[in-house]
């Protein structure tokens, strides 16, 4: 807990997202402004990807607490529209860095539901084999603007294959993550489970 998340990607038919805040209720809307006055943002995010900008930085993975998990229920619930055709489409979603791995945030719309889950990076720039000769060296700019840019580059790639394997009704999404690469696991796929382990 407490390691910053950084955004990697929003998918651009997802980006343009509107939630609705008139729906949202009170309490999550108080909570998510309050969180905005400490991540220095002064209104709501109008969408799904000014929401992930919002997170972006702000230890978001980090912090994935209670009042934060009831808000994102809302959201999912209330302020977005529901899928016209439940099961075909995959729902608002961002990914972000997070750790050492790329987390993803999927949300279904009308519902107090989501899935989150990760992928493992492998770092190209942490090549040591023996962790008691190893070093910590800090990395050059050109090498974090080439690991951001595969980070960025392995999202993309899910995202692709979440595109065109969602609409085939995978229920598990454990193994539907794996068929669709092999290093992404889904660690929760509704908000219940996460909100209780958290109570």
């Amino acid at each position: 807990m407490g390691v910053p998340s950084s955004l990697r990607f929003v998918p651009a038919s997802q980006s343009a997202i509107p939630i609705d805040w008139t729906r949202v209720p009170k309490g999550a809307k108080e909570y998510l402004i309050e969180y905005h006055w400490h991540c220095g943002y002064g209104s709501l995010p109008a969408t799904i990807g000014d929401l992930a900008k919002m997170f972006d930085g702000f230890k978001f993975f980090g912090y994935f607490e209670h009042n934060l998990i009831v808000a994102l229920m809302d959201i999912s619930e209330f302020g977005l529209q529901p899928i016209s055709t439940p099961g075909q489409s995959v729902g608002p979603r961002f990914y972000m860095e997070y750790g050492g791995q790329l987390w993803f945030l999927l949300f279904e719309p009308g519902t107090r539901e989501y899935v989150v889950g990760y992928g493992d990076i492998i770092n190209k720039f942490d090549n040591h084999d023996d962790e008691e000769t190893y070093q910590y060296r800090d990395m050059t700019e050109d090498e974090e603007m080439a690991q951001v840019a595969e980070e960025t580059a392995m999202t993309q790639a899910f995202d692709v294959a979440l595109e065109q394997e969602f609409p085939r009704g995978m229920d598990e999404w454990a193994e539907f993550t794996k068929k669709l690469g092999g290093q992404w696991t889904t660690l929760l796929r509704q908000m219940k489970y996460t909100y209780a382990a958290y109570q």
